[in-house]
């Protein structure tokens, strides 16, 4: 669905829990299902922290910290069809990549350490990251090509998906916080039980 669509509509996100945190109900502010900017479509209800980490936290960070985010950036079905993330995610599996594959070496010996990743840029269809050794103090560069970049996406979403299932065939979801009998059966403060939560 687009974003645009749900806002007409007035679709309320609130009657669902977060589709990242699975605890917290999904904010009423925008009728607050997150979307994605580059194809506009809609990607599920966040709660308003678990929003408020994906907009302002890194790329990386969101990837590496955040259980569940690759999959919930695939919501989006333009980014599910193409087996890639928005725009902005698109170095972080190049850098998860140079994290694990990059070392100096020593000597004869390759460096055990994770090298720290001092800076990263766009240019001449390749990411370029400048990395560094604490414990030697050495400093190096490796270059990640636009269509390598394309490919490590393309296979860290295969991975992300439901084994089960294809990838043509999954089908985004959420779960819905099913409206009580009369507003005596929910007391105020307190978390939706679990017997009132089902798949949509």
């Amino acid at each position: 669905m687009l974003y645009e669509s749900a806002r007409t509509r007035s679709t309320r996100a609130d009657g669902y829990l977060c589709r990242l945190c699975s605890e917290a109900r999904a904010a009423v502010r925008n009728h607050c299902h997150d979307h994605d900017h580059d194809h506009g479509l809609v990607r599920g209800p966040l709660c308003g922290s678990s929003n408020t980490y994906e907009g302002k936290s890194t790329a990386h960070s969101f990837l590496r910290n955040k259980a569940g985010a690759a999959l919930h950036l695939l919501e989006c079905r333009g980014c599910l069809e193409r087996r890639t993330l928005p725009a902005r995610y698109h170095a972080a599996p190049a850098r998860m990549h140079v994290e694990a594959t990059q070392r100096h070496i020593i000597r004869t010996r390759r460096c055990r350490h994770v090298p720290w990743i001092e800076h990263v840029e766009l240019a001449h269809g390749a990411y370029r990251f400048e990395l560094s050794c604490w414990w030697h103090k050495a400093t190096w560069t490796k270059d990640v090509t636009v269509a390598q970049t394309a490919t490590l996406l393309k296979s860290s979403s295969n991975r992300r998906l439901p084994p089960s299932r294809p990838a043509s065939s999954y089908q985004p979801h959420a779960a819905r916080i099913r409206t009580p009998r009369s507003r005596r059966d929910v007391v105020p403060g307190t978390r939706a039980s679990p017997d009132r939560i089902g798949p949509v």
